[in-house]
């Protein structure tokens, strides 16, 4: 029994309209809708991993940020190997000036040499200037005086280890290191190629030809790819710009001129 009135929605007559609405059904749309969030433990609306996400400790939330960084920076590390190490300056030596791409760098700044001085870059030697060259274990290069080259870039640790530079004109010496096994180095000229796998040589170039002299190892040298031939120690591939090729015996004076390259800088591929 109770005291209160009989209103017109009390529970008696909230219970009698509630028994005497008519059926629901869900339509197919909701039924999918529904068994889905189930299967995923998402009824609530709200996801298990955002619900864990959210009550997480902050230490924890934050660290999620740290994973894609660290991913990042081995990514960087990686393909900081991958590239290998990079041209650099040994020397200078001589008064003038050095042309980089089109920038004329005086002899005395060699930190603006050693920012410009890049595999790919163009460059004009002064006529009383020498430029050495190095990229660690790989390969250590002099620039004669007057010459103008493009230089090479530095090869890839394992991969891209064939490059390619160009001497249009002067002399370009070069010698190898233990890091070069396995890598190939193109050098064109005017009036032929040479391609260098682990040697001691010279290469010079003028209007009249280009001379290729051979004192370690062993250099294929032509006019083109399909001119190719070894040239071994002791020996020079002459190719003249009238179509004259000959190989002779390396002259007394640029066989001095090369030792006294290696004497100077070739302990310093390293």
């Amino acid at each position: 029994m109770t005291d209160r009135p009989d209103h017109p929605w009390d529970d008696r007559t909230i219970a009698r309209r509630v028994r005497d609405l008519p059926p629901a059904e869900a339509d197919d749309a909701f039924r999918l809708k529904v068994r889905d969030s189930f299967v995923s433990g998402d009824i609530d609306g709200v996801s298990p991993r955002a619900s864990r996400a959210a009550t997480a400790p902050a230490w924890r939330r934050g660290f999620r940020w740290l994973v894609p960084v660290a991913a990042a920076f081995v990514v960087l590390a990686v393909v900081v190997q991958l590239r290998g190490p990079r041209l650099e300056l040994l020397d200078v030596a001589g008064d003038g000036t050095v042309q980089v791409d089109e920038r004329s760098l005086p002899t005395g700044d060699r930190e603006a040499l050693s920012r410009a001085l890049r595999g790919g870059a163009t460059v004009d030697v002064g006529e009383e200037v020498t430029l050495d060259l190095r990229v660690p274990r790989f390969a250590v290069y002099e620039l004669t005086p007057g010459t103008r080259m493009t230089l090479p870039p530095a090869p890839g640790r394992w991969f891209g280890r064939a490059v390619v530079c160009s001497l249009e004109a002067g002399e370009l010496r070069l010698k190898t290191g233990s890091r070069f096994q396995g890598a190939e180095m193109t050098v064109y000229t005017p009036h032929g190629m040479v391609v260098v796998t682990g040697t001691l040589l010279s290469i010079q170039s003028d209007a009249d030809g280009t001379c290729v002299c051979v004192l370690e190892g062993t250099a294929r040298v032509g006019v083109d790819e399909d001119d190719l031939e070894p040239v071994t120690p002791g020996y020079r591939k002459i190719m003249l710009k009238n179509g004259t090729v000959s190989i002779v015996p390396v002259k007394p004076m640029h066989r001095d001129g090369v030792l006294e390259f290696d004497g100077r800088v070739g302990q310093r591929l390293q």
